[in-house]
């Protein structure tokens, strides 16, 4: 009984020792089967953790950028805030260079005109239109008037004037009264006045005599 379990057991160690090492047939299939779901589900993880990981750095990146945007936005319009005040600031100066190159031509103007007035002459209207100018006046002496009109002629600031009418005022009194027209030159005032002078203004000056 000894020598027949004996055999038995041989038998069974020698089968064991002939059976193949690999699985095979369904066994096989089945692993491989696994195996495919189990690569399939690690691929479909690494592939998950890089794109949060590249959503992630995306979000930081988008985070960023709006913070930067952010900040460039309040830097233009705080370069805008100056532009606009560097703007203001032009037209108030650019308004007041205006305001003093008007004055220069008919303050020249009128300071040449008062000089070369001499006695007995005095002026009663004043016309400006461009450069040219109509003045009337009156006087107790015609050659006064003479005088008035070499004046003018020397001074550098007009062209050669003309005299247009000469005769006894209405009122009698040995008054008389005058008309001229001579030319402003607006370059000769833009040297001595060291600065741009623009022509006169049209302007009149009422009747005061």
């Amino acid at each position: 009984m000894i020598r027949i379990n004996l055999l038995t057991e041989a038998k069974a160690a020698a089968a064991r020792k002939k059976a193949p090492i690999l699985p095979t047939g369904a066994k096989l299939n089945n692993l491989l089967f696994i195996a495919g779901i189990a690569a399939g589900i690690l691929y479909l993880g690494i592939m998950g953790l890089a794109r949060l990981s590249t959503r992630r750095q995306l979000d930081e990146e988008i985070t960023k950028a709006r913070l930067e945007a952010d900040r460039l936005k309040s830097i233009i319009e705080e370069v805008k805030g100056y532009e606009d005040k560097k703007k203001s600031l032009e037209d108030k100066i650019n308004l007041i260079n205006n305001l003093k190159t008007n004055q220069k031509g008919p303050v020249r103007l009128m300071d040449e005109i008062s000089k070369a007035l001499p006695d007995l002459v005095w002026l009663t209207h004043i016309e400006v239109s461009g450069n040219q100018i109509l003045m009337r006046g009156k006087t107790l002496a015609p050659t006064a008037v003479a005088t008035y009109l070499e004046n003018l002629k020397r001074s550098p600031f007009f062209a050669e004037p003309v005299f247009r009418t000469l005769g006894q005022d209405g009122g009698g009194q040995g008054v008389y009264s005058w008309e001229m027209n001579l030319t402003f030159k607006p370059a000769a005032a833009l040297a001595a006045a060291g600065g741009p002078v623009p022509e006169p203004t049209p302007a009149a000056k009422p009747k005061g005599g």
